[in-house]
């Protein structure tokens, strides 16, 4: 809902403006934009031969874009990759994004579980700071394990406070043509969260609780990885964040993993970490460990 009256708004208002996604992102962004009218452009993230974030290419490239070109950002926990940038690495970018006028657009579904609530929120909160307009599209779905209710918002900060009640009454004309009204009972609940201060830290210290498991699984996958691949550095499944890690898998292994040992991946090799626990990750580590050595 967020990202898509998000969409319809920048193709009202920025006709002109070209989207541009993470390559690779999650594969509904690009439908959402698409979908809106609003032109869809990647700019490089995700490096495959290292593991690593294509930082330097993403720098350059965003300095080749448009006034008023929309920048798709992953604040914390990137969909599909996992792969975070650092605080420096986001100063520089939103330096560029400032430079060359263009719009960030923050989309943030995993708050909580990268390293903590506020961190997760930096780049967002150094944005602000900068005096930056922006979009801010946020999820309640997966860290108040509200993914049924759908719930979220959409958020877009302002210069002005006559240009954002403006930009609030497009927003809402927006809503009106699609669902007109949406449903309240998951808003109520996370109102009800966070309002209430014991219920609010509950609710933190459960998402940290899911964070840490996440992380551990990522260690002890790692370990078994590298007991059983010679070769091979299996770091990368540690330095990445949130519920989802690149394996490094190719289409073929994926389709291996699923044929031979009942384990399914995406094609591309991403993996749901928060489906591996106690019981599961041993089969699963050595089933990819398997995969590899062939």
């Amino acid at each position: 809902g967020a990202l898509k009256i998000g969409a319809e708004f920048i193709n009202q208002w920025f006709a002109h403006a070209k989207c541009y996604v993470s390559d690779p992102t999650w594969g509904n962004h690009i439908a959402i934009f698409e979908n809106a009218d609003v032109e869809v452009g990647k700019y490089p993230y995700y490096d495959k031969e290292t593991g690593g974030v294509k930082f330097d290419e993403m720098v350059a490239f965003l300095k080749t874009l448009n006034k008023d070109d929309v920048i798709l950002l992953h604040p914390c926990c990137h969909n599909p990759t996992g792969l975070d940038l650092t605080h420096e690495q986001w100063d520089t970018v939103l330096n560029v994004i400032q430079e060359q006028e263009l719009i960030p657009f923050m989309d943030i579904a995993y708050q909580g579980f990268g390293e903590d609530m506020d961190t997760d929120a930096y780049a967002i909160r150094k944005a602000v700071d900068m005096g930056l307009t922006l979009f801010v599209s946020n999820s309640f779905s997966k860290n108040l394990s509200l993914y049924g209710e759908r719930v979220g918002g959409l958020s877009v900060v302002c210069p002005t406070k006559d240009e954002a009640v403006r930009v609030f009454g497009q927003l809402k004309f927006g809503v009106r043509r699609i669902y007109s009204s949406p449903p309240s009972h998951g808003g109520h609940i996370v109102d009800i969260v966070m309002n209430d201060e014991t219920l609010y830290n509950q609710w933190v210290g459960e998402v940290y609780a899911m964070r840490d498991r996440i992380k551990a699984m990522r260690e002890q996958l790692r370990s078994v990885l590298e007991s059983k691949v010679e070769g091979r550095d299996f770091s990368y499944i540690t330095k990445q964040n949130g519920m989802f890690s690149f394996t490094g898998l190719n289409p073929e292994q994926v389709a291996k993993l699923q044929s031979d040992y009942g384990i399914y991946l995406v094609s591309n090799g991403r993996m749901c970490v928060a489906g591996l626990n106690t019981n599961n990750i041993e089969y699963v580590a050595n089933a990819m460990a398997d995969v590899l050595a062939e």
